[in-house]
């Protein structure tokens, strides 16, 4: 990797964040501050040169999308195919960074390091931790550790896996991470420390690499609550070309919920509100018609089940995919 690039793309967020003074940690302007500033802002990262830096957008996360994740993608995969590039940052904000992070995972064919970081705090903030995050960012994609290990979240000192980490917490900076498979490694002293590789097909073994622009499927999502009018699920469905419900505990859903989901012909995904654990398939999904999450969350569930409605599969099909990714 010695005297190749690391390209680091900026995206946004709170790491590019200002706010009206060092006391404004959670009111601010997200997406306010270039990738080249955030870069000159962290002068030990000149050990780890040399770089290169691309401004993909400078948004709000909340402001992501199928259209601009699909952009990105084919960005990546443009770059990761070059011979002088040995690694991709990407600084993101951090309310979607879950999901565009599977969504790389999915999409990108690489086995380079592609690491995703941002911030809790903005750039301005007294106890801003968008510089940490970036040089630990940096250090991770220098590593030869981390090659082949898919798409790569580094906040706070830990390294997690796209298909697992999830933002567990509104403010703090140790949000990222999950509750049931613990991270997948951390930096220290500028090294990278890897504890556990990813089992599930991604990056340079995935089917769904993009290679050019293309229009994805609308999937809608439907959070179950105590009491809900199962209109809701014909109304999204009636938008969608895929549905998925987050039901209760182990994905329970209740009898009114199942009988309107029979009459409902578009694929299914069975998951769960909780966010952690695993929905495994019972003897009725194959008879309702029921593909089920794993461990995916809902929001991720949405992703993968988007990429694979890109043509018309069979429920066997779709069950072999969540599976397998």
């Amino acid at each position: 990797m010695k005297g190749t690039k690391i390209m680091m793309i900026g995206t946004g967020g709170t790491i590019a964040g200002t706010g009206n003074g060092a006391s404004a940690l959670t009111e601010y302007r997200a997406g306010s501050i270039g990738v080249d500033d955030l870069m000159q802002a962290v002068p030990a990262l000149e050990e780890y040169g040399p770089f290169e830096s691309m401004q993909f957008s400078n948004i709000d996360s909340s402001e992501m999308s199928p259209y601009r994740w699909g952009h990105l993608a084919l960005l990546v995969n443009e770059v990761a195919e070059r011979d002088d590039i040995g690694g991709i940052v990407i600084t993101h904000g951090t309310d979607t960074m879950e999901e565009t992070a599977y969504f790389l995972q999915l999409t990108v064919n690489t086995k380079k390091p592609v690491v995703m970081t941002g911030s809790m705090r903005p750039a301005t903030a007294l106890s801003a931790d968008g510089p940490v995050n970036l040089l630990q960012a940096v250090q991770v994609a220098r590593s030869e550790n981390a090659w082949n290990q898919g798409v790569l979240v580094v906040m706070n000192g830990y390294i997690d896996s796209a298909r697992e980490v999830a933002k567990l917490h509104t403010t703090d900076v140790a949000t990222f991470g999950n509750a049931q498979l613990g991270h997948m490694g951390c930096v220290q002293n500028g090294q990278a420390y890897f504890y556990y590789t990813p089992c599930r097909k991604h990056t340079s073994d995935s089917e769904f690499v993009l290679r050019e622009e293309v229009e994805f499927p609308a999937v809608g999502i439907v959070n179950l609550y105590g009491g809900m009018d199962t209109e809701i699920l014909n109304m999204v469905a009636s938008r969608s070309q895929g549905l998925v419900i987050g039901g209760f505990g182990h994905g329970t859903l209740p009898q009114g919920v199942r009988d309107t989901l029979k009459k409902i012909a578009i694929p299914k995904v069975r998951s769960s509100r909780i966010g952690n654990g695993i929905v495994s398939s019972n003897s009725s999904d194959v008879k309702e018609g029921f593909i089920v999450s794993d461990s995916l969350s809902p929001v991720k569930a949405r992703i993968l089940l988007m990429l694979a409605l890109q043509q018309e599969r069979s429920r066997e099909e779709l069950e072999r995919i969540f599976a397998t990714y």
